[in-house]
């Protein structure tokens, strides 16, 4: 890069100081407005500074002027992950491996794509293709040791988080995916020193900054446990989380078939609903620990606006279905087991609207929670079948989680 215009947003690039490389990149190209290494600069600049809008524009007009640059390739997959679209990010990074077969990095994310689609074995496979080309590759060992800690080789994980830790001993990114693969096989104490360490280097890293609150909650024996269950369900492909609450439908009708016939048939409603909450654990595993971090006297301070809320609304729902359930062995009134049901199918609904960043799907979530809690609360003034709207507050936990996905995307 002759032009100094160039070489200053390239040294500034090198050094973090993204803003500043892009105006004097762009200040530099106003010279030399065909100069393909700065303009590559700059889409990379865009992506750092998030305006993805801007790198992927440009970076499209690149492909099409030099349809043989990889690294454009590599721009366009990377950019498509970043809007979930799997499928453009995984044939874009293909593309680019055919044009620069001899680029380790390009196997190791690859391979950490297929590692987020829980294809772990054809993740492991390109992580080992990428360390047959670097075996000092960390992206690709930092792959090679979560794939091999989720098909639970854990020895082979263990000596793989060896050679990263020797490869890139300060790297932050190393550190952080260290310390997930730790919390995972539960390592917690071990965990929390890795992501202390990931975040000397960089204290702004959102991964090690919640897997630092992962690995605070899990000194609770409780949290810990069910920590061990969301990572064990979440592991599981989608369909086969599907068989596993179809398995607990299955349970649910056998549970109904048993107490029909007896006086109280109403009760099966009480075993369903934890049995659905187990079951979708991975959807409640995130408001829960922030309901625990609420009542921790330094955790508290970890939670943004937004988990603190979902927090809170977990606490209220199951502190109502609490009392509810004091209040219905207490004086024996069914209404307070119908509250007991809405309540607690209004968690995950509710918990997850003010999670999510988009207004409709936020306006969506938080209207089935409150429609499936107000079933409960002054339902019984306009029908008196109680099982009934209690059936409403199940149903519309199930199918909020046939939709929910949908709407976080």
């Amino acid at each position: 890069m002759e032009n100094v215009f160039f070489e200053r947003g390239f040294q500034l690039f090198q050094v973090r100081k993204y803003a500043e490389a892009l105006k004097s990149l762009q200040e530099g190209l106003q010279r030399e407005p065909e100069h393909y290494t700065a303009k590559s600069l700059v889409v990379r600049c865009f992506v750092e500074l998030k305006e993805y809008k801007k790198a992927e524009e440009l970076n499209e007009r690149l492909i099409s002027q030099y349809p043989i640059e990889d690294e454009l390739f590599f721009n366009r997959s990377s950019l498509a992950l970043q809007r979930d679209d799997i499928k453009t990010a995984l044939a874009a990074i293909t593309e680019a491996i055919v044009l620069d077969p001899y680029n380790a990095d390009y196997f190791g994310y690859k391979g950490y794509i297929l590692l987020g689609e829980k294809e772990y074995i054809e993740s492991l496979s390109s992580a080992d293709e990428g360390l047959a080309l670097d075996p000092n590759n960390v992206l690709a060992l930092n792959v090679r040791a979560q794939a091999l800690t989720k098909l639970n080789r854990k020895e082979e994980a263990q000596e793989t988080i060896g050679n990263t830790l020797h490869q890139d001993p300060e790297g932050s990114f190393s550190h952080a995916s260290v310390g997930w693969v730790q919390l995972e096989q539960g390592n917690y104490k071990d965990a929390m020193n890795h992501f202390k360490e990931s975040l000397k280097s960089d204290p702004t890293s959102r991964y090690a900054q919640n897997g630092m609150l992962e690995a605070i909650k899990a000194k609770n024996f409780v949290y810990r446990s069910y920590l061990k269950y969301a990572f064990w369900i979440s592991n599981m492909k989608t369909k086969n989380q599907w068989f596993f609450i179809i398995g607990i439908y299955l349970v649910y009708r056998f549970l109904v078939k048993a107490v029909e016939f007896t006086e109280y048939p109403y009760l099966v409603i009480l075993i369903i609903v934890p049995y659905l909450l187990f079951a979708l654990g991975g959807w409640i595993i995130g408001p829960l620990s922030s309901m625990i971090l609420l009542f921790h006297s330094h955790g508290k301070f970890l939670l943004d606006t937004k988990d603190k809320a979902s927090g809170l609304l977990f606490f209220s729902c199951v502190l109502l279905a609490v009392v509810c359930t004091a209040l219905f062995f207490g004086l024996g009134y069914e209404v307070f087991l119908l509250i007991v049901v809405s309540a607690l199918c209004a968690i995950i609904p509710l918990t997850q609207g003010v999670l999510i960043e988009k207004k409709s799907s936020k306006l969506i979530s938080l209207g089935i929670g409150g429609v499936i809690l107000l079933a409960g609360l002054i339902g019984p003034l306009f029908h008196e079948d109680l099982y009934f709207l209690g059936m409403i507050s199940i149903i519309g936990l199930v199918a909020y989680t046939w939709i929910g996905n949908f709407l976080k995307n």
